[in-house]
């Protein structure tokens, strides 16, 4: 089965607009690293006779273990960024050198960092403002050929106003969760801030745009 080493460099827009000292290199090594990461724990999961990540976690969970990945590897290889050690904590990456802590529960600066396979719908817990980057990912076969237990296909980024958000919260007695989700304009916000996407998988006005080719 074929298993990408990094993002496609046809496909990355190196021109693309990103917040403290972070550049789209930063995120093509990461996601490198995620890439290795991720297979490196299926390789040996196959070899031990378990299924792989993908076929034993349901969808928020394998969501949850990408987004992980990534944030850690984005702090590893972006000197200007470390994680976020807060079990809970918003946002996922801070700046070096902003807090006096590594560990913060509610920020006003960072990247929070969000891994999906859905096209849009994308939810957080508060409606809050600052940078957001969603990583979009398939598992199976991939637009640009060949297959893969998992492969990013499209990677946003832009900085959303509160006012791109709605909330939902709990009435009566439910236990839901309290969910924000990006609204139109914000997913608008995050499409036109695109750093990758390979051609197809745009959604809307959005699909067909990808990075100049030099």
């Amino acid at each position: 089965m074929e298993r990408p080493s990094g993002l496609d460099a046809r496909y990355v827009n190196w021109n693309a607009q990103l917040p403290y000292g972070v550049t789209v290199g930063h995120v093509a090594e990461a996601t490198a690293e995620t890439y290795r990461l991720f297979h490196g724990v299926n390789e040996y999961l196959v070899e031990d006779g378990f299924r792989p990540l993908e076929e034993l976690l349901l969808g928020n969970s394998l969501s949850g273990i990408i987004s992980e990945f990534l944030v850690k590897n984005m702090a590893r290889v972006c000197p200007t960024l470390i994680a976020n050690e807060k079990v809970g904590g918003h946002p996922d990456l801070l700046p070096a050198g902003h807090y006096t802590s590594s560990a913060i529960l509610k920020g006003d600066q960072g990247i929070e960092v969000k891994a999906s396979i859905q096209k849009g719908g994308w939810q957080g817990h508060n409606p809050e403002e600052g940078w957001v980057m969603v990583f979009r990912y398939q598992v199976g076969r991939v637009p640009t050929g060949g297959s893969s237990p998992m492969t990013f296909v499209e990677i946003l980024s832009a900085k959303l106003a509160e006012d791109d958000w709605s909330f939902s919260g709990r009435r009566g007695a439910s236990r839901r969760t309290p969910t924000a989700s990006i609204t139109s304009s914000g997913v608008e916000k995050l499409r036109a801030g695109f750093v990758y996407r390979v051609p197809g998988v745009g959604v809307g006005r959005h699909r067909d745009i990808i990075a100049d080719q030099p």
